[in-house]
């Protein structure tokens, strides 16, 4: 591991336990084993800290999500979701929320956000984009596409979006675990698809 990465996964730590205004520049080079002075090679400050911080976990969801075929934004091909029965839909919803459970930088990354964001005006919009309007906007894409080809029955897709993320969030928030959340995430799927499935077998 290099300094500079070093720096970032110390950060990162730091920040998710104490929140990013409860951490100096100084706390963290010290954790590193460096002088300030010598993290400043590296980063101009703990904003630039944060960012790298930010970018990272960006980084590694979108690579997530391409290599496992997954839509991560609008205009990705949604045919994965198409044709599929309710054993296969499990499967996919949970290998894609798994990894903000599994996942060791983007479990303290969310958890920074969280403690951060009523102290951090930048915090706060980088949680609401990254865990609510980002994910909302990807389902609302998602679920049009269904409706289009007959998978699922004709609503507001951004209402039906929001409807199915709204249990989701709250378990991405209060469990520790995807373990804990599994069961839950499991029935919740199967009751969105009674209740908006087209198909025979989406019920």
């Amino acid at each position: 591991m290099t300094t500079k990465e070093k720096i970032l996964e110390t950060a990162l730590e730091l920040f998710s336990q104490r929140g990013y205004g409860g951490v100096s520049v100084r706390e963290i080079a010290r954790e590193v084993g460096i002088r300030e002075s010598s993290l400043y090679n590296h980063f101009e400050g703990k904003r630039a800290i944060f960012d790298g911080i930010v970018d990272i976990c960006l980084r590694q969801s979108e690579e997530y999500f391409r290599s496992a075929a997954l839509p991560f934004e609008e205009g990705d091909d949604t045919a994965v979701y198409r044709g599929i029965g309710m054993d296969r839909l499990q499967e996919l919803i949970e290998q894609t929320f798994r990894f903000f459970f599994d996942d060791p930088w983007n479990a303290r990354f969310r958890r920074l956000l969280l403690v951060s964001q009523f102290a951090d005006p930048r915090c706060r919009d980088i949680y609401r984009r990254l865990y609510r309007d980002k994910f909302i906007e990807i389902q609302t894409y998602i679920f049009s596409a269904l409706m289009d080809a007959g998978e699922l029955r004709r609503e507001d897709p951004a209402a039906v979006a929001a409807e199915f993320y709204g249990p989701v969030f709250m378990l991405l928030h209060t469990c520790d675990t995807f373990e804990e959340a599994r069961s839950a995430v499991r029935i919740h799927v199967e009751q969105f698809r009674k209740n908006y499935g087209q198909r025979p077998d989406f019920v």
